[in-house]
C-alpha cells in the first residue's frame, strides 16, 4: 500500500465518480417518470435506462482491469529494474575486478618492483660491487630513496678510493722512511769509517809538510828559484789536502748530526745556529750550487724548542725555496725579534703560488714541486711541528712567478732563561 505504483487509486476513484453519476442519472430518470408512463411510455423509459445500465455494466467490467494493469506494469517495471540492477551489479563487479587487478599491477610496478630493485642493489653493494647503480623509472619516494642509495654508494666509493690512495701513499712513505732510516744508519756507519781515513789523510799531509820544512832546514840547502817554486807548490797542495780533508770531515759531521734523532725534550736553543747548520748542510749539494742563499739574523734569539725538529722545518722550507727558483736565483733568510716572538722569514724569487695552492698548502700529500719528487708531507709536518711549539707559519705570494715568502713565528724565552742559555 505504500508503493504508489500499486496503491495509487486515482483511476478507481474516477471510475467511482462516473459510476455514481450513472446511478444518479438512472435515479433521476425513474423519479421523473409518472407511474402511468411505465405503461404508455415504456420504450421511452427503458431505452435510456438500458443505455445507462449498459454503461454501468461496462464500468463494472473495467474496474478489475485497473489493478491488473497496475500489477502487470509493476511486474514489468520490477523485472526491468531487476535486470537493470543485475546488469549494473555485474558491470560494477567486473569494474571492481578490473580496478583491483589494475591496482595490484600498479602496486607491483610502483612498490614491489622498486623495492625488489632496492634489495637487489643493496645486495650487490653489500657484496662489494660498488659500481652497481639502482635504476628506477619513476618519480616518487622510492625513486628518491634509490637515488639516495646511489649517491651514498658513489660517496662511499669516492671515500674508499681516496682512503686507498692515502694508504698507498702512506705505505710508500713508510717504505721510503724505512729506506731513509736504513740509508741514514748505513751513512752514519760509513761516515764514521770515512772520518778515520780523512783524519789519516789530513795528518799525513800535515806531517809531509812539516817533514819537508824540517828536511830543508836540517840540510841547509838553498833552493834555486825553480826549486823554490816547486817547494811552494808542494806546500800549497799539502795544505789544500788538509783543508779539503777537514772540509769533508765537517760535511760528514753535519750529516751525522742531522741524522741523529736527538732529545725529544724542548730546551733553550739558539735559532740562528740551527738555521746556519742547515744552510751549511744544504750548500754543498750539487743541485743547489747554482743558487744563492743570503742569511741575515739576530744571533741572540733563543727559543724553547727541539733543535732537531727545528732543523727539519728549516730544511723543508729552505729546500722548497731552492727548488722553486731557477738557476741563478736567490733565497733570502732573515731572522729578527718581533715583540715576544722570533720571526724567521724565508723568501725566494721563484715560481710563486696561486691563492688556490696556498689554500691547500699544508694538507698532507699536497705538493706542487716542479721536479715532481715531492711527497706532500714536508709542509704538513712542518706546520704540525711549529704548532706543537706554540708558533705559527704563514705563507705569502703575490701570485704565480712572483716568488714566495714563509714566515715562522716562535715564542722567545724570558730574559732569565736567555741569560742562563748564554
Amino acid at each position: 500500500t505504500n508503493d504508489p505504483r500499486i496503491a495509487k487509486n486515482d483511476e478507481e476513484l474516477s471510475f467511482v465518480a462516473e459510476f455514481r453519476k450513472g446511478l444518479n442519472r438512472i435515479t433521476t430518470i425513474i423519479e421523473e417518470q409518472h407511474p402511468n408512463d411505465w405503461v404508455f411510455k415504456r420504450n421511452q423509459i427503458f431505452n435510456p435506462l438500458e443505455n445507462e445500465l449498459s454503461d454501468l455494466q461496462q464500468l463494472a467490467t473495467d474496474l478489475p482491469v485497473f489493478m491488473q494493469t497496475r500489477m502487470k506494469q509493476f511486474s514489468e517495471n520490477a523485472r526491468a529494474e531487476y535486470h537493470t540492477w543485475m546488469v549494473l551489479s555485474v558491470a560494477l563487479g567486473l569494474a571492481a575486478i578490473v580496478m583491483i587487478a589494475f591496482l595490484m599491477l600498479r602496486f607491483r610496478d610502483r612498490i614491489i618492483r622498486p623495492l625488489e630493485a632496492l634489495v637487489v642493489g643493496s645486495r650487490h653493494v653489500a657484496a662489494g660491487n660498488y659500481d652497481y647503480r639502482i635504476e628506477l623509472n619513476s618519480d616518487d619516494e622510492v625513486a628518491e630513496l634509490g637515488d639516495a642509495l646511489n649517491a651514498m654508494t658513489t660517496n662511499f666509493q669516492s671515500i674508499k678510493s681516496d682512503l686507498n690512495r692515502q694508504v698507498q701513499e702512506r705505505t710508500k712513505e713508510v717504505v721510503r722512511s724505512e729506506k731513509m732510516a736504513s740509508v741514514g744508519f748505513l751513512a752514519a756507519g760509513i761516515a764514521h769509517e770515512i772520518n778515520n781515513p780523512l783524519a789519516t789523510i789530513a795528518w799525513s799531509a800535515e806531517s809531509l809538510e812539516m817533514r819537508l820544512i824540517d828536511i830543508l832546514s836540517s840540510a841547509g840547502l838553498t833552493p834555486d828559484e825553480s826549486q823554490a817554486g816547486e817547494i811552494a807548490d808542494m806546500q800549497k797542495y799539502l795544505r789544500r789536502i788538509q783543508d779539503e780533508a777537514f772540509r769533508c770531515k765537517g760535511i760528514t759531521a753535519g750529516l751525522l748530526d742531522f741524522s741523529r734523532m736527538g732529545d725529544v725534550k724542548k730546551v733553550a736553543t739558539n735559532l740562528a745556529e740551527v738555521i746556519e747548520s742547515v744552510i751549511d748542510m744544504v750548500k754543498p749539494l750539487s743541485r743547489f750550487r747554482d743558487r744563492e742563499i743570503h742569511f741575515k739574523a739576530d744571533h741572540d734569539l733563543i727559543s724553547i724548542c727541539n733543535a732537531q725538529e727545528m732543523k727539519q722545518v728549516a730544511l723543508n722550507l729552505i729546500t722548497n725555496a731552492l727548488g722553486s727558483v731557477d738557476p741563478g736565483g736567490t733565497v733570502n733568510i732573515e731572522m729578527a725579534a718581533a715583540g715576544e716572538m722570533a720571526e724567521i722569514r724565508i723568501s725566494d724569487d721563484g715560481c710563486g703560488m696561486t691563492p688556490e695552492v696556498m689554500q691547500h698548502l699544508f694538507e698532507p700529500f699536497f705538493t706542487r714541486r716542479r721536479d715532481g719528487q715531492g711527497t706532500g708531507l714536508g709542509l704538513s709536518i712542518s706546520y704540525q711541528i711549529i704548532e706543537d711549539h706554540g708558533g705559527r707559519i704563514v705563507p705569502f705570494s703575490d701570485g704565480a712567478g712572483l716568488g714566495s715568502t714563509f714566515t715562522i713565528c716562535l715564542p722567545l724565552v724570558k730574559n732569565e732563561l736567555t741569560s742562563i742559555a748564554a
